[in-house]
């Protein structure tokens, strides 16, 4: 298992010197930076962004709104994305002009006017996946043998999981999913809220959330808003899912890692960060000049960082 002082070590490397595991470029940022091998860059331009002049500006905007990262987003979401590497003066204006005109929105969204008659909000929860909300998509078409898709929100974070399922399942084959896919990463919470469908009002669901100690919480009935944040996940899946799939509506489950990867790395109008940052600590980076960005020095300045989002988001919420 150890190398030993008796034997001769091998010092050949395992990968040869040219070879760089891990690593990736986009397209546009090759663009962009060869464009501005050629001009100065203004001095407002914020570290360790690239300026995009205009020829390239419609570009950037198409890949920042439209790409499998983003899943056509709305304006600040958009901006956020655009704003990870790129920057060029009065870019909200461009983004706001760019989101307006697409033509895939105005076919596939529909209006996000909060419904009246709300119920008293939920206690907010201390802390990432103590409290989630679960709910069921169905009416899918077919797609690799899948017609529904399972929704998990973590009510602090924001943060969501997707899974693709076949048809509905039982209150046993719920618990075993959760279990299987949720909780072994994120630990048990403290309680699960749910609608009343026949899975959540089952004996063997109140007994599986005795066991791993989750209070389980029915929503009223004949009322969706007070799942409110679980219904509105399930609204933007749904417009992301037709946004990348319109074309070719069978295809929605290849598309479903895509939606969630979306809609955890954008930020959270409710806290102003990511699920991604507030659940880890970082926002993942989607360029390697970015990767200093996020990088820590030990694991104490990690666990750090992480309660400084906890309570950046906490305060947020309240």
């Amino acid at each position: 298992m150890y190398s030993s002082a008796d034997l001769p070590v091998d010092e050949s490397v395992i990968l040869a010197p040219e070879r760089v595991l891990g690593a990736f470029t986009w397209s546009i940022e090759s663009k962009v930076r060869s464009a501005n091998r050629s001009i100065a860059s203004p001095a407002a331009l914020p570290p360790n962004r690239l300026f995009v002049p205009p020829e390239l500006r419609s570009e950037v905007l198409q890949w920042g709104h439209s790409s499998l990262l983003s899943c056509h987003p709305g304006v600040k979401r958009t901006l956020f994305r655009v704003t990870e590497r790129f920057w060029w003066p009065e870019m909200k204006k461009d983004v706001s002009e760019f989101v307006s005109a697409c033509s895939v929105c105005a076919q596939q969204k529909s209006s996000n006017a909060p419904p009246a008659g709300l119920l008293q909000p939920l206690p907010i929860p201390q802390r990432p996946w103590s409290e989630i909300s679960v709910d069921f998509v169905t009416g899918l078409p077919e797609s690799q043998g899948n017609t529904v898709v399972l929704t998990v929100v973590d009510r602090f974070s924001k943060m969501t999981k997707f899974f693709a399922l076949p048809k509905l399942p039982t209150a046993k084959q719920t618990a075993e999913l959760l279990t299987t896919h949720l909780f072994k990463d994120f630990g048990f919470p403290q309680s699960i809220l749910s609608d009343r469908g026949p899975q959540f009002v089952a004996q063997f669901w109140r007994a599986f959330c005795v066991l791993i100690g989750a209070e389980p919480n029915l929503t009223s009935g004949y009322h969706p808003q007070s799942n409110g944040q679980t219904e509105r996940v399930n609204q933007d899946l749904e417009t992301g899912l037709r946004c990348l799939s319109g074309q070719n509506p069978s295809s929605w489950s290849r598309s479903l890692p895509w939606v969630e990867y979306a809609h955890n790395t954008l930020p959270s109008a409710s806290t102003g960060l990511t699920p991604f940052q507030v659940v880890f600590g970082y926002q993942p980076p989607l360029f390697q000049s970015l990767e200093k960005e996020v990088a820590v020095p030990s694991a104490a300045a990690m666990v750090r960082r992480c309660k400084g989002m906890w309570i950046r988001a906490r305060a947020a919420l309240l």
